[in-house]
């Protein structure tokens, strides 16, 4: 591999790589702030705070487990320990922002710290951040990714380095890996930007395609091969030919969810900067490419020439990555972690092409300001639903504790049967409407939609109650039904502005808005997510 490959990394003085940590850190505040501000717990958070079981080495996570076991010292039990973990998650992101700034020799700090933002401050890394246990982890996995292009030599030490790098990442969150891709890519731009000899550069990127590969395999034989449960189903990979329109299916979904996350005017505003940042890597490698013509075979520039119009959407691709592959992918914000890197591979681009074409950095600083600015903004909204969805279910689920110790009173009572949603709160849906993407970050606890969700938000509230719903074997889920529709013909036991309760026999049944009695007027009495299994989430 070579050794002499020369690149943008001059080291930045010190002073300046603390003005980058400075002002990175103030600005993941801003993002950071809202999510602390709401102070929820976040999904897997519920059952965690409460019984403190770690769960992430059946998920091929086991450096989560040990990470937040020497955070506390553990003896048998996790507890929350939070803002220490999300406060520590944007100072490793801000770390990352540092190693950015010196490799890639962006002297302005204000520059530096805006290109770099985007790791961390992209819209779907915020459901990273709200996870008050995994947060830090995840930002782990993002910096050991891109440690070997951002930090590590392009030596024979630095590249074994890189494998261990990138498979500690692996085992922090595999999502991760997605950023060490983009960045692959980004090395190959700023090659041709630079004018480096042809075949120095994709001797480089074979000696990277082959860190990541090792990596991944010596992942899947020491760690993968405990996946279990839920986890393993999703990360079940295609077979063989007779899958790949799986593959299509799944860019569709990858892609249409990120383009649904968003509203017309939020892509009217940005769409024309984000062509824009596409663009640079086209005309660089369209510029290379003519360069090259002059000294190699006419296939060479032929290939480079598709080759610039192919590169910028392998990178999209790499948003999601080696999950395209996957039979069952799931689709979350959380593991979009390569938008963030993909944003700020671009801005790395724009910020050199200028230097190298002596322009002024300012619009690169301007383009960065804007994303930034809009970062901040969806941030900022999601951080208020969220703090009002808590609020509201919080009241709710209060009441709720409150009228069934009422009923329990009279007579015993065994389990709890949820019909129905309670919604989002009014300020909160109005931000949906809004923010598309936020309806995906904030989640309902008090639905059949979820049944992990509600059952670990309820054990807060009644937690001597059984949950009717929470088994899932065909005994229980007849009994669910056959409940839901004895319920139609028994009178209300009370009623509230947000639910109703109905007793039947030692079971009540806790009805958000009509919908109960829409299908007892249907004649079906049954309700949706009645024997819904039960997701072990990533």
């Amino acid at each position: 591999m070579p050794h002499d490959m020369p690149t943008d990394h001059a080291a930045a003085p010190g002073r300046a790589g603390r003005g980058v940590f400075v002002i990175l850190l103030a600005l993941y505040v801003l993002i950071l702030y809202p999510i602390l501000r709401a102070n929820r717990y976040y999904m897997d958070d519920l059952k965690r705070a409460l019984v403190g079981h770690t769960g992430w080495d059946s998920n091929g996570r086991p450096l989560t487990t040990l990470l937040m076991k020497l955070l506390q010292c553990y003896d048998s039990a996790l507890v929350d320990l939070s803002p220490l973990i999300q406060i520590g998650a944007v100072a490793v992101l801000a770390w990352a922002g540092v190693l950015v700034a010196r490799r890639y020799a962006i002297r302005s700090p204000w520059v530096a710290a805006l290109v770099a933002f985007p790791l961390g401050a992209q819209p779907f890394y915020l459901e990273n951040l709200s996870y008050k246990f995994d947060a830090l982890s995840m930002s782990m996995a993002m910096l050991l990714a891109l440690l070997p292009l951002i930090a590590l030599k392009d030596d024979r030490r630095g590249w074994w380095l890189g494998v261990l790098a990138i498979f500690a990442s692996l085992c922090f969150y595999q999502a991760a890996i997605n950023a060490c891709l983009i960045f692959v890519l980004l090395e190959v731009v700023l090659a041709q930007l630079h004018g480096v000899e042809l075949r120095r550069w994709t001797r480089q990127l074979l000696a990277r395609a082959g860190q990541v590969g090792l990596a991944m395999l010596v992942y899947q034989l020491l760690v993968g091969i405990h996946i279990h449960g839920w986890v393993q189903q999703k990360a079940e990979r295609i077979r063989g030919l007779h899958d790949l329109p799986v593959i299509k299916g799944n860019i569709v979904d990858f892609y249409g969810f990120i383009g649904g996350s968003f509203n017309r005017h939020w892509w009217m505003y940005f769409a024309p900067v984000l062509v824009l940042l596409a663009l640079l890597p086209v005309a660089i490698g369209l510029r290379y490419a003519l360069r090259v013509r002059r000294t190699h075979p006419a296939w060479v520039g032929a290939t480079l020439f598709a080759t610039s119009f192919a590169l910028p959407l392998a990178a999209l691709l790499c948003v999601a990555g080696p999950m395209l592959v996957l039979l069952k992918p799931e689709i979350e914000p959380r593991v979009l972690v390569g938008a963030g890197a993909l944003l700020a591979a671009a801005l790395i681009v724009m910020q050199a092409a200028l230097r190298q074409w002596c322009r002024s950095p300012r619009w690169a600083m301007a383009v960065a300001g804007m994303l930034a600015l809009g970062m901040c903004s969806i941030a900022s909204a999601y951080g208020n639903a969220l703090g009002e969805q808590k609020n509201y279910e919080e009241r709710i689920a209060a009441r709720l504790a409150d009228d069934l110790a009422e009923l329990g009173a009279a007579g015993p009572l065994h389990a709890y049967l949820l019909d129905g949603t309670a919604g989002y709160a009014p300020p909160a849906a109005h931000v949906v409407e809004q923010f598309p993407l936020v309806r995906a970050l904030v989640p309902i606890y008090l639905s059949v939609d979820d049944v992990f969700a509600s059952h670990n938000f309820l054990m807060y509230y009644i937690p001597g109650l059984a949950d009717m719903r929470y088994r899932t074997d065909p005994a229980a889920t007849q009994r669910v039904t056959a409940i839901l529709a004895e319920a139609c013909a028994v009178p209300v036991a009370r009623r509230t502005s947000a639910y109703t309760l109905r007793l039947v026999d030692d079971t009540v049944v806790v009805t958000f808005g009509s919908a109960l009695a829409q299908r007892c007027a249907d004649g079906t009495g049954t309700a949706p997510g009645a024997g819904t299994s039960l997701p072990a989430r990533m």
